[in-house]
């Protein structure tokens, strides 16, 4: 067993009772699972393989709702051949460290088109604040479906979104009012589609002018509803950050955080730092370690250093808060290992703890 490169940033998960854990894809298909003791002071389990299945591609996207459940999708092919179409597989944890439900087909947006259900995009999950399971995908067509689980368990069908040449690497946020925020990255910029409630649909924003690369997008929320978004600009793949503005208010560019010689999506925490209420990004370095920045929440123009950590990690490395407020950081490494760093409290600034390979 051994674990793929973690495609996204969204998967070292908080359960119900503060116990992480982390997923990532089987590169033979399924999924590894790591999970924190009960205490947390007694490390972690071994690497569990669950689902497998070896049509399966090497994605997972993960999402946690209030309830606590855990939601997984990815990507499968539908028969044993590698041009064979694609469908989407959807599964479900009840409880931190038990079995999943096994693996429901979701389908496709273009079920009846073999050749266009080949060339869909990764799908992104995510649970609001009424337990309404979203699932998006950029189509074929180059926009964007949807499939959503309603509160009594029935799926609803496929739908799309008015929009066109969509890029890979949608980003999707939950606001702790329970309200979805979807970014979509294009080739002329970047649509933005929002909840007014949860349960209810998502209605488009303005369009933001900026350009977005391929597969850099995560977003969080950094003030009470307000969702700030994480991109690599198209030319110098500097990380920016950028809000929607209040209605009525004049649009302003992204705030450049540096970060240059990374790749993909940063992942995105808070968490105190020397008492202020900080944002922390970790990003995959183009020589393929971990590097790490800290400011305090909302004012990018404090600026943002960042400290390579020399770690290992292959795709993008993840962070969440542990029981205690601290935040984790995880990656997954070459060889398919989990490696875990825990903030240092007793010092000064963003300090980690050595890291741990399980």
């Amino acid at each position: 067993m051994r674990a793929a490169a973690p495609p996204n940033t969204g998967w070292l998960i908080p359960a119900s009772d503060g116990r992480l854990s982390a997923y990532a894809p089987a590169a033979a298909g399924g999924v590894v699972r790591w999970t924190e003791s009960p205490t947390g002071r007694d490390g972690w389990t071994a690497p569990e393989l669950l689902l497998p299945d070896e049509r399966l591609l090497p994605y997972l996207c993960v999402a946690r709702g209030e309830t606590g459940y855990v939601e997984v999708v990815a990507l499968r092919r539908t028969a044993d051949r590698s041009e064979a179409p694609l469908e989407i597989v959807h599964a479900t944890q009840y409880q931190a460290g038990r079995p999943m439900t096994g693996w429901h087909s979701l389908g496709n947006p273009h079920d009846k088109d073999q050749a266009m259900a080949s060339a869909i995009g990764a799908p992104v999950a995510v649970v609001d604040g009424a337990d309404v399971l979203h699932v998006f995908v950029r189509n074929a067509a180059g926009g964007v479906s949807t499939r959503r689980r309603g509160v009594g368990g029935a799926w609803g069908k496929w739908s799309s979104f008015p929009c066109k040449r969509v890029r890979e690497g949608l980003s999707v946020t939950v606001t702790r009012a329970g309200r979805v925020e979807l970014f979509m990255p294009a080739d002329k910029g970047v649509y933005v589609w929002r909840q007014a409630t949860p349960g209810g649909s998502l209605n488009r924003a303005p369009n933001l002018v900026f350009i977005a690369r391929p597969q850099t997008a995560s977003g969080t929320e950094t003030y009470e509803g307000r969702v700030t978004h994480y991109w690599r600009d198209e030319q110098s793949g500097e990380v920016v950050a950028h809000r929607l503005p209040e209605e009525g208010a004049p649009e302003v560019a992204p705030a450049p955080l540096g970060g240059h010689s990374g790749d993909g999506p940063p992942a995105l925490g808070r968490c105190l730092v020397d008492g202020h209420d900080c944002t922390v990004l970790a990003q995959r370095e183009g020589t393929g370690t971990v590097a790490l920045t800290a400011y305090p929440t909302e004012t990018e123009s404090a600026g943002a250093w960042w400290a390579d950590t020399r770690q290992s990690c292959a795709g993008a490395p993840a962070v969440a808060p542990d029981r205690d407020g601290r935040l984790v950081v995880a990656a997954v490494d070459r060889d398919g290992r989990l490696n875990v760093t825990r903030q240092r409290t007793d010092q000064q600034g963003m300090a980690l703890e050595a890291w741990i390979r399980l």
